[in-house]
């Protein structure tokens, strides 16, 4: 069951918009991923990899009809999403992201100034962060058979990563079908650990960039296995680092499956057996669904 779904972030949005919202069928609400404003543009909602744009009404509609966001709309929205005091979320700004209570994120995008912040913000996208406790049973059940391995978990973006990651660190963290286990947590966004912080033995790294997390963590807390989401080229050599020091480590990639990797630079570095042997495949058919798999299965 999601502790912090759709509802949750209905308190930074502009009336219209909340009023909208608050109208959308229950399978909408349930499955949302994501709730995107763009100025002078249509509201849109994410549901898996379907774009679905909302009226005033909260009906889903074609996208001429959509409920169209005003530039005092987007203001409002970031006004609310920083709590009145924009300077001060300006280091996360910069990244292109505002950190929210309870794990949620919302991302911007606009007209970057020279100084390197925002000197526009135009996109406003609202990450709906679930804690879904059983979202990596799978996994865990194929730890239980042959101990725990480093593990990849690919998917295009928003098919659920996160909570997956989140679901993994929790069921070891908690000793629900594995031994309970050390885990450390690379929280780079402030994503991972919100709402199983009271739960198991996890020692997160929150807010600091992943490589440094994954070193850190290896370095000082002995964790058993290591957590973190969304590995790019610049922290494969730490990933490298944790498993020649005995780390196990899941990790997320955004990618359909490892093959994609071999395209890609460093990281075609992940998609070696040795390095990942499993690998979870994430989707959604109606619902959110995941794969474990041998990464040689995939090559």
């Amino acid at each position: 069951m999601s502790i912090y779904a759709i509802d949750s972030l209905f308190r930074y949005l502009p009336l219209r918009v909340n009023k909208a919202l608050n109208s959308l069928p229950n399978e909408i609400l349930s499955s949302a991923c994501e709730i995107r404003l763009r100025r002078d543009a249509p509201l849109s909602v994410t549901v898996g990899q379907k774009n679905l744009f909302i009226d005033q009404f909260g009906r889903s509609c074609g996208i001429k009809s959509g409920l169209r966001i005003s530039r005092a709309e987007l203001s409002e929205c970031i006004e609310r999403l920083t709590d009145g005091s924009v300077y001060t979320y300006d280091e996360y700004l910069k990244k292109g992201f505002i950190p929210l209570a309870n794990g949620g994120r919302a991302g911007v995008c606009g007209r970057c100034s020279l100084a390197g912040g925002w000197s526009e913000i135009y996109s406003i996208n609202l990450r709906i962060s679930r804690f879904v406790p059983n979202a990596a049973k799978g996994l865990i059940k194929s730890f239980a058979l042959q101990g725990i391995k480093n593990t990849l978990v690919c998917s295009k973006p928003a098919m659920g990563k996160t909570t997956f990651l989140k679901s993994a660190a929790y069921l070891l963290a908690n000793g629900i079908g594995y031994p309970p286990t050390r885990v450390g947590i690379a929280d780079e966004r402030g994503e991972l650990f919100s709402g199983i912080s009271d739960n198991g033995v996890i020692d997160p790294c929150v807010f600091l960039p992943k490589a440094q997390g994954i070193e850190l963590l290896t370095r000082v807390m002995s964790p058993e296995v290591i957590i973190c989401d969304e590995i790019s080229a610049t922290e494969v050599d730490s990933v490298i680092e944790a498993q020649n020091c005995g780390v196990s480590l899941i990790a997320s990639a955004h990618c359909e499956s490892v093959r994609d990797l071999l395209k890609r630079g460093r990281m075609k570095v992940l998609a070696d057996p040795d390095l990942f042997p499993l690998c979870v495949l994430l989707g959604f058919d109606g619902d959110y669904n995941c794969r474990v798999l041998k990464t040689e299965e995939l090559l």
